[in-house]
């Protein structure tokens, strides 16, 4: 009788040892699963971002992808401005009343108006893409928009702001594709 009163015992104390052994695996699962749980957590997160950072970079991808193109149209312009600034104002406009139709003046001003209107019409194209022109003529220096291409010293002028713009600024969005070349008034 006394081997089976020890038997149960036994028994007892293995149920408890089991008890404990399955309590361990499960603990074990538990902390797997929180790891588990996690890492596809964090798989999820880094995929979010990476499609994120994908779609803003494609969004930038098309709209500075007319930068070089647009960088080459700009030095076109200023040739055209340049063409447009050494036809002296009167010779502008047809002169008025009656004239031959050999006339050269009326022909210079024909080709001035011509090329005045190419002018408008690149920067227009430009503008649906998204380039927009700047003149910062009297606004305030800023290195970041303007490249200074002299300085001179002009009594009632503030000192620091731009006194007459050589060659226009362009942006494209908020981002400037070519800073405007300024004459900056000096202090």
């Amino acid at each position: 009788m006394g081997a089976k009163a020890n038997k149960p015992a036994a028994e007892g104390g293995s149920g408890a040892a089991e008890q404990d052994e399955v309590a361990k695996q499960l603990a074990e699962k538990d902390a797997l699963i929180k790891e588990l749980k996690d890492k596809v957590l964090y798989g999820k997160a880094d995929l979010q971002n990476a499609q994120r950072r994908a779609t803003e970079e494609k969004s930038q991808a098309s709209d500075f992808a007319i930068t070089k193109f647009a960088r080459d149209l700009t030095n076109s312009l200023d040739i055209i401005n340049l063409a447009l600034r050494s036809v002296p104002e009167p010779l502008r406009k047809a002169p008025a009343g009656e004239v031959a139709a050999d006339d050269p003046r009326k022909a210079l001003a024909e080709f001035y108006d011509g090329v005045d209107l190419t002018s408008k019409s690149i920067l227009s194209m430009l503008k649906t893409h998204g380039v927009t022109q700047f003149d910062p003529t009297g606004e305030k220096f800023n290195p970041n928009e303007h490249e200074a291409m002299f300085q001179a010293p002009i009594p009632g002028k503030e000192p620091g702001t731009v006194l007459e713009c050589s060659k226009m600024g362009f942006k494209i969005k908020d981002r400037i594709l070519r800073a405007a070349q300024v004459g900056v008034v000096q202090g």
